[in-house]
């Protein structure tokens, strides 16, 4: 771990060479007035909006929306099966005895036609009062907040107040209930893999798809109004934080962002349920009864939780981060052409009880796109025993494993915050995408 100053307090960074950019948005967030001790930067750390992704932040009395970042509880899921590796390869079960498809490719298949991906969502949502009342709370905080800090609400992501259309109650529900269950884009992904003892495992990256981004952006545009109003200079516009603590205006809209972060933390754990049961329904008509449900994890990177920590009660930001404290699991996705490790958490002080989320981007979407040869990383996929699905094999260029850190040293870097428990390895990937454009007769 080494120690960065430079700013009102130190920066304890567990990421090797952290970059300039990344490095520099940390010390911006060790001079907020209102962060204790000092700000932790995972091993996988790199730059973000604002915050570095894998950076912990704690504040005293505050929330800052882009410290949780865009996706609010964006997180991993997984769950053991009783299928084998070699079952996994094999061909799928028919009646007549004869061999079908191979397994792996009938079940990926299966998950790539009924879960949406990209911007999509599901036409026909089924009722789900849970959500449906996740999703009233959020929009209540968020109804109260705009009327108390005369912020109206908007479904533009911009930081300007006057941008986009207003954001209307049914429009945000019915956004809600058709991407419940739905992937995404960019990194997420739905995986097959083996463990050590050809074991299978079946996991997930997702989150509050645009649930969140709506909560983020909305209170962002509230949280600079307060910097601004009550004078509060802030090096970076994605610093821009709310007082929760308090009597007044501006903690009012801070408790009502803490409301509605609640309610998209909650739909995000139930977005992934959601998703894993649909792949338990296509992995079951082949394979009865193969879903351990008892032993799933699912858990949060992108959160704030009110914590004990260095003797005072402080808001934990993890943007790009997992909870760590003593005994927890952790999960730790490298790439779909490496690994993923089960851990333990250690609860080391320093890191605010936490550890990193993933491996960690080298390189930044569009360097990627302009660097790699998908050929060669879909070799790379395929020597470790891998298979990509995704409506277009070029819309995941970004997400191959030449732009990520190597897992293994991430690991070792982190090994006073997190004991590795188990190596898993991918055989098959779903990776969320948008659909491809269809292009002009002319260009075809």
């Amino acid at each position: 771990m080494e120690v960065i100053d430079g700013a009102r307090l130190p920066v304890h960074s567990w990421a090797p060479e952290l970059e300039p950019g990344a490095r520099q948005q940390a010390l911006n967030c060790a001079a907020l007035p209102v962060a204790v001790h000092h700000v932790a930067v995972m091993a996988d750390g790199h730059q973000g909006y604002g915050v570095p992704i894998g950076a912990v932040l704690a504040l005293h009395g505050a929330l800052s929306p882009y410290a949780v970042g865009n996706d609010i509880g964006c997180g991993m899921a997984i769950v053991p099966t009783t299928l084998t590796g070699a079952g996994i390869l094999g061909p799928v079960p028919t009646r007549n005895g004869r061999g079908g498809p191979v397994a792996r490719d009938d079940i990926m298949g299966g998950v790539q036609a009924s879960i949406p991906s990209g911007s999509a969502g599901h036409r026909d949502p089924q009722p789900d009062a849970t959500v449906d009342a996740l999703l009233a709370s959020a929009f209540d905080a968020m109804k109260e907040a705009a009327k108390v800090s005369g912020v109206a609400l908007s479904t533009s992501p911009s930081a300007r107040v006057d941008a986009g259309r207003p954001l209307a109650r049914a429009d945000f529900e019915a956004r809600g209930r058709s991407q419940l269950g739905t992937l995404g884009s960019g990194n997420h992904f739905i995986e097959l893999l083996v463990g050590p003892e050809d074991d299978v495992w079946v996991m997930l990256h997702s989150g509050s798809r645009g649930v969140g981004g709506a909560i983020c952006n909305n209170f962002h545009r509230m949280a600079l109004a307060h910097c601004e109003a009550e004078g509060h200079r802030v090096p970076d516009p994605g610093l821009a934080w709310l007082p929760v603590a308090g009597e007044g205006r501006w903690p009012d809209v801070g408790r009502c962002y803490e409301r509605a972060l609640r309610a998209g933390l909650s739909y995000a754990e139930h977005n992934r349920r959601h998703m894993l049961e649909q792949v338990a329904a296509i992995v079951e008509r082949r394979f009865p009864d193969s879903f351990g449900w008892d032993e799933i994890v699912n858990i949060h990177h992108n959160d704030a939780t009110l914590e004990r920590h260095f003797d005072e009660e402080v808001w934990v930001h993890r943007k790009g981060a997992v909870k760590a404290s003593p005994g927890t699991t952790t999960i730790t996705p490298g790439s779909m052409g490496t690994a993923t490790y089960l851990g333990v958490g250690l609860g080391n002080a320093d890191s605010f009880e936490s550890c990193s989320h993933g491996a960690g981007r080298t390189r930044s979407r569009g360097k990627a796109r302009q660097e790699l040869s998908l050929q060669r990383e879909l070799q790379t996929v395929a020597a470790a025993g891998g298979k990509v699905f995704a409506t277009s094999k070029e819309a995941v260029l970004d997400e191959m494993p030449g732009a990520y850190k190597d897992l293994e040293e991430v690991m070792a870097c982190q090994s006073d915050l997190v004991e590795a428990v188990r190596r898993l390895t991918p055989l098959g990937t779903y990776k969320g995408a948008d659909a491809p454009r269809r292009r002009r007769r002319k260009e075809r």
